[in-house]
This record gives structure tokens, C-alpha cells and sequence, in this order.
């Protein structure tokens, strides 16, 4: 028996250079079944196991179209409050292979907003990040990713990041559970007087599936995020995911999605909730600006538009930002019609 268990492990490079990976699978499980401590045999049998993965590559294209009361996200009384309709338009990339006897993926994004008015907010930006997965268990991976980051603003270059990224993820039964925590360094662009320095981002994404009714997708999203770069740029940049402020922030949202007219329709709705808590002074005299941000939402999904392999969105947002700082208090109103590109 012992023998025989040798042979078989002994087996494996031959196996493998005729191309017959599965086989030798098939030897190393029995050799496990046998004896499960054996540590050499499991380490190969991992191995032979992730060679056996395919290589899966993805790209999600999003375009279109979004209408602002108030893209500048300033008082109602300011002179820069005006509405405004901006293209946009993003693509990511998935990429996941078997690379020297360990999971690799890479994950990339680009992007861009072009106002039709408004132009010196129109910005463009990209990122990548590239790195091991880890089996931390049957369910659950440990994706480590070191990457970069650029971004321009109305023309102009606004800042670049070195970044690693840290994703905990779990999948049980179509629910998938994820905390990816981002740590990125900021070199901004003195132009726009910024400041240099250090970003700290913590997201969650909690899926449960079949809640209430057959096909429902119900999502917890927690955020956190302590940033201290900041700058004087114009309007929103500074207080947005393009260029965080110098400030603590954490809240999160909540969305719910079910089908309707036999799953050809997907309705949603959800609400956000943020505190973000800032190292500056405000006006009137107080020291610690602090604002809270309500933002509900409304969606609708038509996935496969006329048998097409385009999906529509129609998304409603409602965003209202209430400052100790009365200078810093806004409203805004955004309306978005996209369609995605999954190839």
C-alpha cells in the first residue's frame, strides 16, 4: 500500500508533462484518502488543483448619461448652484489565472465624467492592482493587491497613488460576503493647492439572496475612510471619492432589488447614511466641522434589453448634506440612465 502510494506521487511529473493533470489529481486524492496529514501530498495536491482552474478574464463597459441639480454640491444660495448634464462612461476589467502554483488576479478600472457647462469638472481617471489569492478556506479567499492609481481634473493632471489593496472575501450558497480595506498614498497636484498624504479605505459588500421573494438581492454596504489630503479645488472635488478631504468618514447604505413581470424588470430601492467628521475650522467660530449626509435612492434594472447582452439602468439619487459649517449645507438631485456591456 505504502508503495503503491509512492508510485503514485512519483507519478505526478510525468502525468503532468503528458498534459494528464487530471489523473494525477485523482492519484493524489487517493494518496490523501489514505493518509489526510501528509503534508507534501496536500501541498501538491493544492497545486494540481489550481492548475486545474480556467483562466477567466471580464470586462464591464458603462456608459451614459446623468442629469445634477447641483453638481457642485453648494448651498442653494451660492452663485456656482446651477444643474448641469454630464456623459459618463467606465470599464472594468477581471482577470483571474493559475500563475507559478497560486491563484493571480488583476482588477482594473478607467473612467471619465464630460460636462456639457460645467467644464472644469470634467475628470478622468484609472487604477490598477494586481496580486495573489489566497485559500484561506473552502468558502473563503485573501486577494492581496498592490497597485496604482491617476487621476485628472478639467484637463489637467489632479493626483497619483501608490495603493495596496486587502480583500476578505467569502461565498456560502450564491451569498457572498466581502472587506477589502485600502491603503493608498496621495500625491496631489500643487496646482489645485493640495496636500500630500495618506488614505485609508474600509468597504463592505454583504449579498443575501431569496430574502422575502424568489430572486430578491438584498446588500449591506458599511464604508469607512480616514483621508488627509485636502485641497481648495472647485466644489465637490474635494469632499468626493475623485479627491477625499481631510476627514474621517464612516456610515453605510442599504439596497434591495426584486423581480418583477417574471424576472424582466428589477425594482430597487435603498438609502445611505454617512457622518464624515473633518480636521478644520468652519464658520461662525466652530472648530470641528461635521457634516451628515442622508442620500435615498431608487433603481430600475432591465437586464438583456430585447434579448441584446446590454443591460439598462435608471438610478435616482437624493443627496442632502447637513453641516455645523451652514456654508457647507447642499442638496442635490441625480438622475442617470446607463447600459452595461458584460464580454
Amino acid at each position: 500500500m505504502i508503495l503503491r502510494s509512492i508510485c503514485d506521487m512519483q507519478s505526478w511529473p510525468w502525468r503532468k508533462a503528458k498534459g494528464e493533470t487530471r489523473k494525477a489529481l485523482a492519484a493524489y486524492e487517493r494518496i490523501l484518502a489514505r493518509d489526510p496529514n501528509n503534508r507534501e501530498v496536500r501541498r501538491a495536491y493544492q497545486k494540481t488543483k489550481i492548475a486545474l482552474q480556467p483562466t477567466v478574464t471580464a470586462f464591464t463597459l458603462t456608459t451614459g448619461v446623468t442629469a445634477e441639480s447641483n453638481p457642485r454640491q453648494v448651498r442653494g444660495s451660492s452663485i456656482y448652484h446651477d444643474s448641469d448634464v454630464s456623459l459618463d462612461a467606465s470599464l472594468l476589467m477581471y482577470d483571474e489565472r493559475s500563475l507559478a502554483g497560486r491563484r493571480w488576479r488583476t482588477l482594473g478600472q478607467a473612467g471619465g465624467h464630460v460636462f456639457l457647462e460645467q467644464n472644469d469638472l470634467n475628470d478622468a481617471y484609472v487604477s490598477f492592482a494586481t496580486g495573489p489569492v489566497f485559500e484561506i478556506s473552502r468558502k473563503t479567499q485573501l486577494h492581496i493587491a498592490p497597485g496604482a492609481a491617476f487621476g485628472t481634473l478639467d484637463g489637467d493632471w489632479l493626483y497619483n497613488d501608490g495603493l495596496v489593496s486587502i480583500a476578505l472575501e467569502r461565498r456560502d450558497k450564491g451569498n457572498g460576503q466581502a472587506v477589502t480595506t485600502t491603503v493608498r498614498y496621495r500625491n496631489t497636484n500643487s496646482s489645485f493647492d493640495g496636500n500630500d498624504g495618506l488614505i485609508v479605505q474600509v468597504d463592505g459588500r454583504f449579498m443575501f439572496t431569496n430574502r422575502f421573494r424568489q430572486g430578491d438581492a438584498l446588500y449591506f454596504l458599511p464604508r469607512f475612510e480616514y483621508s488627509e489630503p485636502g485641497g481648495s479645488g472647485p466644489g465637490r472635488v474635494f469632499q468626493s471619492a475623485l479627491f477625499p478631504g481631510d476627514y474621517i468618514e464612516y456610515g453605510g447604505r442599504v439596497l434591495y432589488y426584486m423581480p418583477v413581470a417574471n424576472k424582466r424588470i428589477y425594482l430597487g430601492a435603498g438609502f445611505g447614511i454617512f457622518q464624515r467628521d473633518y480636521d478644520q475650522n468652519v464658520a461662525l467660530g466652530a472648530k470641528n466641522r461635521s457634516d451628515l449626509t442622508l442620500v435615498p435612492t431608487a433603481h430600475i434594472l432591465v437586464p438583456n434589453i430585447r434579448g441584446s447582452k446590454f443591460d439598462l439602468r435608471m438610478d435616482y439619487q437624493y443627496q442632502t448634506n447637513d453641516s455645523n459649517d451652514p456654508f457647507e449645507d447642499y442638496d442635490n438631485h441625480v438622475f442617470s440612465a446607463t447600459t452595461v456591456r458584460k464580454f
